[in-house]
Formats: structure tokens, sequence, C-alpha cells
């Protein structure tokens, strides 16, 4: 099977190559494509820790600073897959010994990055599963490590339809940390060896957020804020919609837009700027200038790696990717500040919403009338919005652990490499 992958997967690198090309990028765009294509070659590491985007690395930052903390002595490389993944890791891991970006898993791109850090361990975070990394990894005599583990449903259903790869694949896994018992049984059920299957909890509840005060222009603004927090297509304009009779009840409201994905920020704009609606992009203020001094009720968040802080300063907080099928978002942030959340019907990839609506820490709402209502009634009742927030905080403080026994882990394996 691994042969049949080497060959897919070569196929499917001359196919991408166009595309890598000729997609935008940061500045370092040569860096981009020539770590990707694994033509650098680097200085040999103890552990090498691969998070691939945003939300990966973001949960990752406190079990990587612990583990710097912990392991002075250990060389530590994090590496991502996309560009927003990489400036979020520059600006929030600074202790990193290397940043990179992750090699494609064709074994004509991973065998130069494999040979030159040669970790003694590798950790991959949120099950990214790489065929041709994992098998020159062994040949080197890394351990592999899977950590905050997750297997979703509807991820369990096509990894089951090559099972055959899957079960070779996870046999060069030394250990598998998964989420919950769901994920460990499903991950079980693929393949994997049941003995080398443990539950940690998750890393996003392990967040330690304290020294992220709001910014300048953001803690200048009076009244309340309305947070829609990762939005994709179709729900800002069901947040607009919802906004627009939030005002009738709670005029001083304001509303911070912040999108998902950053090639979307100029979509929201056009749909704000179609409906005559005057908003302020947050890149358009200075450092210290207040967003409140403008002459708008809409804020548009077209910046990377703040929004951690804004909902330090939300007095609700939506969650996107739930008002359409896209599985949902962290709450762990806004629970993190006992902040009223209300998301969705689509929370899939995040099965611990359940505990949340279960122990009244949030509402689910299903449109936009809905979320309208739902906003007013938690901007006018303050201890109902105190409660829910109460409630979400508690649920953040049961669960924390995940990056100590991630630790006691890796601690395991350093003293048996």
């Amino acid at each position: 099977m691994q042969s049949l992958y080497n060959v897919i997967s070569t196929i499917a690198l001359v196919l991408y190559l166009p595309i890598l090309f000729l997609k935008k990028g940061p500045e370092d765009r040569r860096t981009f494509i020539k770590e990707r294509l694994g033509m650098s070659v680097y200085d040999k590491t103890d552990i090498w820790v691969h998070a691939v985007s945003v939300g990966e690395t973001m949960a990752s930052i406190p079990f990587l600073k612990k583990l710097k903390t912990e392991f002075p002595y250990m060389t530590v490389v994090l590496s991502t897959t996309t560009y927003t993944g990489q400036k979020i890791a520059r600006e929030k891991f600074p202790e990193a010994d290397r940043i990179i970006y992750m090699p494609i898993d064709s074994v004509l791109c991973v065998k130069r990055a494999v040979d030159s850090l040669s970790p003694e361990i590798f950790a991959t975070v949120e099950t990214e599963l790489w065929p041709a990394l994992f098998k020159n990894l062994k040949d080197r005599g890394s351990r592999i490590i899977i950590l905050n583990g997750r297997i979703s449903p509807r991820s369990f259903k096509g990894y089951s339809r090559i099972k055959s790869l899957m079960a070779d694949m996870l046999s060069s896994v030394d250990f598998f940390y998964m989420q919950d018992k769901g994920d460990a049984e499903r991950i079980i059920s693929l393949g994997a060896d049941k003995h080398k299957v443990g539950v940690m909890g998750n890393f996003k509840f392990d967040i330690d957020l304290k020294d992220e005060l709001p910014m300048d222009w953001l803690a200048g603004i009076s009244g309340k804020i309305l947070l829609a927090a990762s939005t994709h297509e179709g729900e800002e304009e069901a947040m607009l919609d919802a906004f627009a009779d939030i005002k009738k009840e709670a005029s001083g409201t304001k509303l911070i837009l912040a999108p998902r994905h950053p090639e979307r920020f100029n979509e929201a704009a056009a749909l704000m700027e179609k409906r005559g609606l005057p908003y302020i992009r947050r890149s358009s203020l200075n450092g210290k200038e207040i967003a409140g001094d403008r002459d708008a009720d809409i804020i548009l968040l077209d910046t990377i790696g703040e929004l951690s802080r804004v909902f330090a300063r939300a007095s609700v907080a939506f969650i996107g990717g739930s008002l359409v099928p896209r599985g949902g978002h962290n709450v762990m942030e806004p629970a993190y500040w006992s902040k009223p959340i209300i998301f969705g019907p689509h929370m899939e990839n995040f099965p611990i919403a359940g505990e949340f609506l279960k122990r009244s820490a949030a509402v689910e709402v299903k449109g936009a009338k809905d979320i309208a209502k739902t906003v007013i009634t938690l901007l006018t009742d303050n201890n109902k919005a105190a409660d829910l927030g109460r409630n979400a905080r508690s649920i953040v403080d049961k669960n924390t652990g995940a990056v100590n026994k991630a630790i006691e882990l890796i601690r395991g394996y350093i003293g048996a490499v």
C-alpha cells in the first residue's frame, strides 16, 4: 500500500505544482515554496511538532511553551502548512528554535527534511496523518506521537474507505493521545493498536489568556459588543440582518465581524458596501486609534491573531461555522473570559458544544431572527448573561490538564530514546 501511495502522491504533486507557484502568499513566498517542496536543509532537532493552521497552532501554544520550559536543553521545531498558521506561530511562539513549513507529503518532498531534522520525537496535533512522512521518520528511528487527536464521525467514514492503508500507516505511530473516548474508539476501529491509545482531553481547554489584554483600538469602544467570530459564507448576511434588529432595541451596540478566512475579508466588506452599511476596517486603524471614535457601528476584523483578545471585550460571542454546515469552531476562548456564547446547530467538530448546551453555558440559535432575539435578551438581562458566562468558564476549569498529560508523555519518550 505504501508503494501505491507513493505513486499517487507523486502524481498529485505534479498536478499541484502550478497551483503552488501561482498561489498568492506572504512576503516569504520563496521560502514557502522551497520548504513545501522539501528543498531546504535544516539543523538536527530533538522534537518536531506539527500544527496545520491557525486553530491547531493556537491550541498548541500552551503545550509548546511548557515544552520549552520543561526541557530547555532540547531543540524544538514547529511546522505549519498554511501562511496564516505560520504567522501565528512566529508571533505566539518566538521560543521555537525554528519555525518551518511542512513539506508536501510526497516521497519526493519529505526525505530531505526528515534526514536533516532527524527528530528524536515527532508530534502532530489533531490527527494529521502523513503516510510518506511517517515512513521516512520511522526509517530514521524517530518516535511518532499524535497529540490532541481527533477523528470526527465524518472523517471516520472517509478513512474507513481506505482502511488497509490506514492500518499500515497507523502501525508507524508510537502513541495516539486522543481528545475523548469516542475519538479513541474510532482510531482503534481504523487499525490503531489499542495498547497505544489513550485519552488526554483537549489542548483548547488549557488556555491562559490573562496576558492577552484588549488593544487600544478596542479598549476605547463604548457600549456593548456583539462579536461574530470565525464566520463563513452565508453567516455574515445572517449577522447583519440580526444586527439591524438588535440596533432597534440596543442602539449603542457595536458589531465586530471576524470572517474565518483572510481571503474572505474583502468579500465581507463588499457585502456591507452593497447594503450601504458604514463600517471600519481594523487594518485601517493605527495602533492607538480608538475604533469607537469613528462613525460606524460595525468593525471588520481583517487582521490575523487578534481574535482571542477581542473575546475579552465582547458582550456576546457568536461562534461561526455553525449556522452553515461547517462543523463549528472553538468555544474555549469566550468561555475562558466567562462570556455568553451563542452558536448554530452545526457544531459537529466540537462535541463539547453539547455539554455547553446541557449545562446552560451557551444558547443554540437557528437564524437571523433567533440570533436577534437571543442577543437582545443577553444584552438587556445582565443576570442571564452572567450565568451563561460563569457556566461556560466552569466547563473550562473542569477540563484542564491536557497539556500536563502531553508533557508527561513526551518525558517518557525522552527517557527512552
